[in-house]
């Protein structure tokens, strides 16, 4: 095997490396993400709650103050009879009073309704705002997880990059240069082996020619057609074996 391709080989580990970290911490916003999210669900079916509680709060007041109204009115024609002389019109507004009497025992029906309901949601509400708490204060600890992990993949990237310039310098400046251009294109599996006589990363059939001279390891290779580094190692099988 030629030295550089040796040397290449740490150096395309070290950027395998690199991708993996990278790609680690790339997904803890993902995750960062999801953890938000199920949090923001709890939150609105809390802010839900609420809401419903609030309205609930309001029909019962405007139903109180629809019985005060009422009541106001039955004081008043309960004055009017005692200031009229007219039978009929005492009448009259002896019935109105008596109507007032029907609406606000209606009224106070639908108050009780509402009252009851009130107290059914007051275990909705509790249990909306439970669910919260426990979500948010799983939202601590899952963050807080996803923080450490990103610092400690931070500092391996750090290491890795620092591991990988290091490595890059022992490879010869034109080999460097064919490789890091074809990292660019092909990510990180471009220094391969050949296995039965085909490139270890298109896995097309290499001629015959080419792969004697991969066998010498006098110099480096490159596969006719996808263009990776190719190199061959004796434990490696061969088409003819």
């Amino acid at each position: 095997m030629h030295e550089d391709i040796e040397k290449l080989r740490v150096l395309q580990e070290r950027d395998r490396s690199i991708a993996r970290a990278e790609q680690e911490i790339a997904g803890l916003e993902h995750e960062r993400v999801e953890v938000n999210s199920r949090s923001a669900d709890a939150e609105s079916g809390h802010e839900a709650a609420q809401l419903k509680a609030k309205e609930l709060e309001a029909r019962k007041n405007a139903l109180e103050v629809e019985v005060q109204a009422e009541q106001e009115k039955i004081r008043t024609y309960a004055r009017q009879q005692m200031d009229t002389k007219d039978n009929e019109q005492y009448k009259a507004l002896g019935r109105q009073q008596e109507t007032c009497k029907e609406t606000i025992s209606d009224l106070e029906t639908s108050e009780i309704e509402v009252l009851e309901e009130i107290d059914s949601h007051a275990e909705v509400s509790q249990a909306a705002k439970a669910e919260l708490d426990e979500a948010n204060a799983a939202k601590v600890k899952a963050l807080g997880e996803i923080d450490e992990r990103e610092t400690n993949l931070k500092a391996k990237l750090e290491e890795f990059t620092s591991q990988r310039a290091e490595s890059a310098g022992k490879v010869e400046a034109g080999a460097l240069k064919q490789y890091d251009r074809l990292r660019a294109r092909k990510g990180t599996n471009i220094v391969v082996g050949i296995t039965h006589g085909a490139c270890g990363g298109c896995h097309m059939k290499l001629p015959e020619a080419e792969v004697i001279v991969i066998k010498t390891g006098s110099k480096i290779n490159y596969c006719p057609n996808c263009g990776r580094i190719v190199y061959y190692t004796r434990d490696m099988v061969m088409e003819s074996d």
